[in-house]
Formats: structure tokens, sequence, C-alpha cells
């Protein structure tokens, strides 16, 4: 698994906005419009911790996906990178730090080298063709 940089922060920031670049990535869509859905998201439920675990997985759950545990404990990313699918997308939770990244075309598509960190769950959806 190779690590491609790339921010999907339009202003180039390396912010703690990992939460709104997964999401703009995982959907395909423009950074602010993620920024917006999560935002509004957390709003409707009451919880404005943007960035906390419970938004994202509430995020994705009402978008119809379903959070899915590590294969096993201590796995870590570039280990489940290398069980990932090409027509997949993976939008994974790793601890220490607290962080989202990507997996796409069995790539890890980030602002940062995480392959060594540890994950705990993780999205999948099939690419879009």
């Amino acid at each position: 698994m190779e690590y491609i940089y790339h921010n999907m922060n339009p202003f180039g920031k390396h912010v703690r906005d990992c939460v709104y670049r997964a999401v703009a990535h995982f959907f395909n869509e423009p950074w602010r419009v993620a920024v917006i859905r999560v935002v509004r998201n957390a709003m409707a439920s009451g919880n404005v911790n943007f960035n906390y675990t419970t938004n994202i997985v509430d995020f994705m759950k009402n978008q119809g996906y379903k959070r899915m545990k590590a294969p096993h404990k201590g796995i870590t990313v570039r280990e489940f990178g290398r069980q990932a699918k090409q027509n997949e997308v993976y939008m994974i939770h790793v601890t220490k730090p607290q962080h989202l990244t990507i997996i796409d075309d069995g790539n890890l598509i980030d602002i940062w080298d995480c392959r060594d960190c540890v994950m705990d769950y993780y999205f999948k959806k099939e690419k879009e063709v």
C-alpha cells in the first residue's frame, strides 16, 4: 500500500479537519459540502463536538453506512490495506491519535502517513464507476 498525499482542505491547511477531509473523499464531494453536511447532522442531533467519534458514527449511520470493527485487535492501517479491495473505498478510524483516514484503490490518501497507526473501526463502500 502506497501513501499518497492529498489535502481536501481548499485552504491547504493542516488543521484538525480529518473528519471533513475523509467525508469529502468518501462521498466524492467538495470539502465545504462535507463540512456543512457533518455540521448540520451534529446540530440536528445536539452533538456539537463536530470531530467527536460519536458524531461521525451517527453521521455515517444517517447516510446508510454501518460501522464495522477492525478484523482483529491491534491491526494497523497498513495491514488492513493489504486486504482492501480495489473497487472499495474505506474510511478508517485510528487511535493514538484519534484520526479518520481513507484507503482508496488500495492506497492511503491523507495529509500524513498513518499506515502504522492502529485502527479500531471503519466504513466501506463500493466505488462508483
